[in-house]
């Protein structure tokens, strides 16, 4: 059975500013996976426009093991919408200069996987205020 996870997020930081740090691999580095994984740099590959391939890395610095994600962006509109797969991250501009993120994903996992992962995403989101820090 399908299951949705949404995630709300308002940063410190323009739509755009936000979008480079999804679509810029040097950026994307910054912050990409949970709290104890990180993305190897080179392992990243983005090509933003509809029908590109995005693939990431990410290595574990408890024991080393690797998890990659990869996919197809289905919709890019900078610096405001990206769709891949069963995901769609929109960046919307407040009015005190702020912007929101929203976050929405379908998966099959189920209880205790969906958990993990919905930590894990929380986790990268953290990560990315973190790395859009002045």
């Amino acid at each position: 059975m399908a299951r949705d996870l949404s995630i709300t997020r308002v940063y410190n930081a323009t739509p755009q500013q936000l979008w480079d740090a999804w679509t810029q691999p040097e950026q994307l580095a910054r912050w990409w996976g949970k709290r104890g994984w990180n993305a190897k740099p080179e392992s990243i590959e983005l090509d933003v426009r509809p029908g590109g391939t995005f693939r990431v890395t990410t290595v574990s610095d408890e024991d080393g093991s690797e998890m990659t994600n990869e996919g197809t962006y289905d919709e890019v509109q900078p610096p405001h919408r990206l769709t891949f797969g069963e995901t769609v991250v929109t960046f919307t501009k407040l009015d005190d200069g702020r912007t929101e993120m929203h976050f929405h994903t379908t998966t099959e996992a189920q209880d205790e996987l969906f958990q993990r992962m919905s930590k894990g995403v929380e986790s990268a989101f953290d990560r990315l205020e973190e790395a859009l820090a002045p």
